[in-house]
């Protein structure tokens, strides 16, 4: 993918992380940098600010694990506390110390959650 030039897009934007990235990422996050379009990414983020799905959440049939960074600034924690309201038989869990990829700045917690979640949930056997 070309990147357009004279722009750079930043995937340190305050909220996108808690506090500065890990560092072993530093070197991925500079190639995804690099390769994105900030045209296309203005219009895929002002797409997905205008679409309100919310009237789907209560209709999820399935166990749901919401996994939420409680210094994402990008999708606050109150955005959080609303989909799990909205969706039944979902699970919250907040990580602390981490913004919006809290899977980047605590894959520990995230494993975690994700492993006691498909504990709690396993598949169903049918049949």
């Amino acid at each position: 993918m070309l990147s357009v030039q004279g722009e750079v897009f930043d995937l340190t934007l305050p909220g996108v992380f808690a506090n500065d990235p890990p560092e072993e990422f530093l070197p991925l996050l500079a190639a995804i940098a690099a390769d994105v379009r900030p045209d296309t990414l203005r219009s895929a983020l002002s797409i997905m600010a205008q679409t309100d799905l919310s009237d789907l959440l209560p209709q999820i049939a399935v166990p749901t694990l919401l996994i939420w960074g409680r210094q994402d600034v990008r999708s606050p924690l109150s955005v959080a506390h609303q989909f799990h309201e909205a969706i039944p038989n979902s699970t919250l869990v907040v990580i602390n110390d981490a913004g919006h990829l809290s899977h980047l700045e605590r894959p520990e917690q995230v494993n975690r959650a994700v492993r006691e979640f498909c504990h709690t949930h396993p598949p169903s056997r049918s049949g």
